[in-house]
């Protein structure tokens, strides 16, 4: 009984560690809605991105994805819906920008989370909506142990924590006007760099996205100008560090079941450059998607 018990442990462990877990994006069919095409797109498909086995996070490899897979959708840490997904045929008239797959048919409607916005739509712009795009795991695992949520009003402290890095990361910013620089080396007052988004999480980290009101210097498509509105995240214990711009929030979940939530944003970088962008627990990139529109 005992060799008997120890080889049913030690199936369940292999099993466990060779478990291969999927991540993907239920997503407007973008394609559609490139040329800013007024509305919101009618058809919605899976963008297959992210994939954890024993070595880390990857990017999936299409030529060995699954032709049908199962899907959890995810949002705030629970299940909303479980659909399927299917590759398409190669006579499918879709023109795509990443691999992805159809949605089979069900009676179930297909989930949304919020009203369309532009924020979410190609190119962030123009007359075109775009929904949220929701993430997909192919285990259920989509709870949110680091229990991840808005912040109201972030604390004086972490402001100042925030400006600290921020100050260090661009000691030489601009000011414009009518999108001309009219002074080179500004010394910004406290006043001017504002907190667009902020989000704790119960161990003490959080997340703030700030921007430099430095008057209209036109738009701005590197992600290490002062002008990025950059994201920070100051841990439980630590300094503030910078992790990227041109990125919103879309969900946190324990998406490889091991205990600490990842984080997922969305990507989209001017001038033509979107995607999706997973973080680990202490906000290290692990794996990103882009695509192009030109």
């Amino acid at each position: 009984m005992l060799l008997l018990g120890y080889g049913m442990l030690l199936a369940q462990s292999i099993s466990s560690h060779r478990t291969i877990v999927n991540i993907g994006f239920l997503d407007d069919e973008r394609e559609e809605m490139v040329n800013w095409k007024p509305g919101v797109s009618a058809d919605r498909l899976v963008r297959p991105a992210f994939q954890k086995t024993e070595t880390g996070w990857a990017s999936v490899d299409p030529n060995s994805f699954p032709p049908q897979m199962h899907w959890s959708v995810g949002f705030d840490g629970k299940v909303i819906a479980q659909p399927q997904s299917r590759t398409w045929s190669e006579s499918s008239p879709v023109k795509l920008l990443t691999f992805a797959q159809s949605i089979v048919p069900s009676s179930l409607p297909i989930p949304t989370v919020g009203t369309p916005k532009a924020k979410y739509a190609p190119l962030g712009m123009g007359p075109t909506q775009g929904r949220r795009p929701l993430v997909l795991v192919s285990q259920p695992y989509v709870n949110d142990p680091d229990g991840w949520g808005r912040l109201v009003e972030p604390s004086i402290e972490l402001v100042s924590a925030v400006r600290r890095a921020y100050r260090k990361d661009f000691p030489h910013v601009y000011r414009c006007k009518e999108e001309k620089v009219v002074q080179h080396e500004w010394r910004f007052p406290d006043s001017a760099l504002i907190v667009l988004d902020a989000y704790s999480s119960n161990k003490g980290s959080h997340l703030l996205r700030v921007s430099l009101e430095a008057g209209d210097c036109g738009y701005v498509d590197d992600s290490n100008d002062a002008l990025s509105s950059p994201w920070y995240f100051i841990p439980a214990t630590g300094s503030a560090k910078r992790v990227g711009s041109f990125m919103t929030l879309l969900d946190a979940g324990d998406y490889d079941n091991d205990g600490r939530s990842e984080v997922i944003f969305m990507v989209a970088q001017p001038e033509d450059t979107e995607g999706f962008a997973l973080f680990d627990a202490d906000m290290h990139e692990r794996a990103r998607l882009l695509w192009t529109y030109h």
